[in-house]
């Protein structure tokens, strides 16, 4: 009768070797520590009030929105105003952030951003032409005040974007009053570069394990080849919910304002410089957050006849802590 194979002792101190290992494996997931918190307060994710931390994280925003109750001045080609219409302007929006942490006390991030808006009657498209930006960011993080329920950074960011704007009221006064040549078929399709300097303050402060505070401005310039360097200072806040610490329900929610002040306020082509925002996100995974922002914003078209505007939009937003 043939013995059954045995690996014998080395057999059984591999298994023994293997279990432990899986069992230490485990117990340093369970207690990897938060990248993103504050005594026990994991910070929300706000797609307007950008956070402090100089960890490493992979942050996507993509969505849309609307811009209501538009009022037109309808012109005829002397440029006097004959009529008034109504209109809604359309927007589209794309944004990703990569940031490295190079240590404790220093992270680099860049980022990539595309917006797209056009009116979405005849009406608001002849006041408000359509217009697309595409750009990028680079920036620094700089933790210079870290306690375990508080941290301030200093940061900077610099931006540069390129406009594209189609005006077809301008391209149709042009034609009449100068015939169609180079110079008025430049009054279609234009590009204006714009460049911004920013440096600022940013801070957290985790209150509790399920309510925490961020906040930050930050001031700089904004340089159009269209006009001057102008100023612009923006002002926000945000107070997150974990209800995962409360009532074991992996949700968190969060509420955030931000404020844009200054002559340059308008250099971004959605034209927003007011926002309330309202963000829902599943908090159930370990480094990883996914949910949706709803925002309200006040929106500053450029045709300077038009009033501003109330906006709705929403975003899906995923971020990975590393």
């Amino acid at each position: 009768m043939r013995e059954r194979a045995s690996c014998g002792l080395p057999c059984r101190m591999l298994v023994v070797a293997l279990g432990l290992g899986v069992l230490r494996a485990s117990s340093g997931a369970a207690q990897d520590p938060c990248r993103h918190c504050l005594d026990g307060f994991r910070f929300l994710q706000s797609s307007v009030v950008p956070d402090a931390f100089a960890n490493t994280h992979f942050v996507n925003s993509t969505g849309g929105g609307m811009a209501v109750d538009l009022t037109v001045p309808v012109r005829n080609l002397s440029g006097v105003v004959v009529d008034s219409l109504h209109g809604n302007i359309g927007f589209l929006l794309l944004e990703i952030e990569y940031q490295k942490s190079l240590g404790r006390w220093l992270a680099l991030r860049v980022g990539a951003n595309g917006v797209g808006r056009v009116g979405t009657s005849v009406e608001a498209l002849v006041a408000s032409g359509a217009s697309a930006a595409f750009g990028g960011s680079f920036g620094a993080t700089v933790p210079i005040w870290h306690r375990q329920r508080f941290l301030v950074s200093a940061v900077g960011d610099v931006r540069r974007t390129t406009a594209y704007e189609i005006d077809p009221y301008g391209y149709a006064k042009g034609i009449v009053d100068n015939g169609y040549n180079e110079n008025t078929k430049q009054l279609l399709l234009g590009d204006v570069p714009i460049n911004r300097w920013t440096l600022g303050l940013r801070g957290a402060w985790g209150i509790r394990p399920w309510i925490g505070l961020n906040a930050s401005i930050e001031s700089g310039m904004v340089d159009a080849a269209a006009t001057d360097k102008e100023s612009l200072t923006a002002i926000g806040g945000q107070v997150g919910f974990d209800f995962g610490k409360l009532y074991e329900v992996p949700i968190g929610v969060s509420l955030a304002y931000r404020g844009l002040s200054g002559p340059g306020r308008t250099a971004d082509v959605s034209g927003s410089y007011r926002i309330y925002e309202l963000g829902v996100f599943y908090t159930g995974g370990s480094q990883f957050t996914i949910g949706g922002d709803f925002f309200l914003s006040r929106v500053a078209v450029r045709e300077e006849s038009v009033a501003d505007l109330d906006a709705v939009q929403f975003r899906i937003v995923t971020r990975i802590d590393f």
